[in-house]
């Protein structure tokens, strides 16, 4: 989990692992995926499946940064950080987006099954619990850290923030058929929520005149269960984003704080015998949260805390930025607000639309369109996957993307021993930052003060999910060869 602020966790390891109602985009395509239906209600099991726990655990996290993007290998072998003197602002900044992002999300299934019955019916049915969390770190607060010592640089600083939900989740989903080549499938879901957190700048410019900072912000902070939200003082951006807080809550005391609903709408088209078109929305929803603290910060000052921004070293970095931070939550602190009632939180819908050429039983390619809409934490991809399926008890797929993240490569196997389904999946950004010379792995290590040796190069794009499922009845799609016997004269 992230220790401290929003900036190191966008920077390096977002611990939390995109999207809400998870799912291995990589298998959409695959017949002998179970869990295609979170994607496309309209989509099915290829057999009746139950699970408790283990049947479908996903962790993801996605971003437009990267470990490349602030850690530099030199010629010996040692790493230089981003605030480096040997490293330039061009050099540096060049890597960074008007709006850098990264979304991380857990999903964790407590129950699930699915099954068939008459008339070509496929129900689903889970009881789950999700972490989503997205982060936007503006260029210009990267410009600020490299090079905010010289008088007169202006920096706004606006689109800053984070959004973090916690709740828990029942949905059930149906999927049947119009007609031989047309299928549709819905999906409703109750939703309890558990925990939130809005923090959000609208605006804040910073300008330096001679020893003075002029700030003006505008900004908000709405929350629920959280304990540092309770404070009757002011609180500090730092202390609203550090998720330490969570160990101070009771958990004796602890009640819902939100409730809610949301529907999943899809369809599958068969144009051709080999052909298949499919679309679906996910996610159209709500949750109404209990906010117990609505806080703002507005208007305008001047400081005069920072005795220097730009840092020099490779010094550990960790203790460089917190000791930056700890200024900044000084300079940007909210004061508790009468607000009024709280607006809804809808939740991020996610469209997929797919196109799947299947010209024999055993192989499959497929092309997925996936956007993402939530305001400023908005993302889209496309991806193209090939499936081998040889059998219905074995299965492999490998897929690229490429998107808003970069690109992504990813792969998953499919084993089923007896009634038993295994599930393994993985999806990474780019080869690994690993360095032949030692010396360079324990720097490396060195920064993140722990024994970290191996971490996506450029983009961090990190998707893992494991599930176990108990398979039984109905095999669907599976073609029995018919013997033609000759009649006996």
């Amino acid at each position: 989990m992230r220790k401290y602020t929003l900036l190191i966790a966008a920077l390096f390891l977002a611990a939390l692992s995109a999207p809400a109602q998870n799912a291995f985009r990589g298998a959409y395509f695959m017949d002998t995926y179970l869990y295609g239906h979170t994607m496309n209600p309209a989509l099915t099991a290829n057999r009746g499946y139950a699970s408790l726990a283990l049947g479908h655990i996903d962790l993801q996290t996605q971003s437009n940064m990267g470990v490349s993007t602030f850690l530099y290998p030199t010629g010996s072998g040692s790493v230089n950080s981003f605030l480096s003197e040997s490293v330039s602002a061009e050099q540096f900044l060049g890597k960074l987006r008007k709006n850098n992002i990264e979304n991380a999300n857990v999903q964790l299934d407590v129950l699930n099954f699915g099954f068939w019955t008459k008339k070509d019916q496929f129900h689903s049915f889970s009881l789950s619990a999700h972490v989503i969390e997205n982060a936007s770190v503006p260029y210009d607060l990267f410009r600020f850290l490299k090079t905010g010592s010289s008088d007169g640089n202006e920096y706004s600083l606006a689109g800053f923030g984070e959004r973090a939900r916690a709740y828990a989740q029942m949905a059930y989903g149906i999927s049947f058929p119009v007609t031989d080549q047309l299928r549709i499938g819905g999906k409703v879901k109750a939703l309890v929520g558990l925990a939130y957190e809005d923090v959000r700048f609208d605006r804040i410019d910073v300008t330096l005149s001679g020893e003075r900072w002029a700030v003006q912000t505008d900004g908000r902070m709405m929350a629920s269960n959280l304990p540092v939200t309770k404070s009757s003082g002011s609180v500090g951006v730092r202390d609203l984003l550090d998720v330490e807080q969570l160990e101070d809550i009771d958990w004796s005391q602890f009640r819902p704080s939100g409730f809610g609903a949301a529907i999943d709408l899809g369809t599958t088209w068969d144009v051709l015998p080999w052909l298949q078109l499919s679309a679906s929305i996910t996610g159209l929803g709500f949750i109404h949260w209990k906010m117990d603290a609505n806080r703002t910060t507005q208007g305008s000052w001047t400081y005069t805390g920072f005795d220097n921004i730009s840092f020099e070293g490779n010094d550990n970095l960790q203790a460089q930025l917190d000791a930056k931070f700890e200024e900044l939550n000084e300079l940007l602190r909210f004061s508790p607000s009468s607000g009024g009632k709280a607006p809804a939180d809808f939740l991020p819908a996610t469209f997929y639309l797919g196109a799947k050429a299947k010209p024999c039983d055993w192989f499959s390619a497929g092309l997925l369109g996936t956007a993402r809409r939530e305001g400023q934490y908005s993302w889209a991809e496309v991806r193209g996957a090939l499936n081998v399926e040889p059998t219905h008890w074995f299965g492999i797929s490998g897929s690229a993307a490429y998107g808003t993240f970069g690109p992504k490569f990813s792969s998953l196997m499919n084993l089923r021993l007896g009634p038993f389904a295994l599930f393994l999946a993985g999806e990474l950004s780019s080869p690994y930052f690993v360095s032949t010379e030692p010396r360079a792995q324990h720097k490396l290590k060195d920064y993140f003060l722990g024994d970290v040796t191996a971490l996506p190069r450029d983009n961090l794009n990190v998707n893992l999910m494991i599930g176990l499922n108990l398979v039984f009845g109905r095999k669907v799609g599976v073609r029995v060869p018919v013997v033609e016997v000759e009649p006996l004269e």
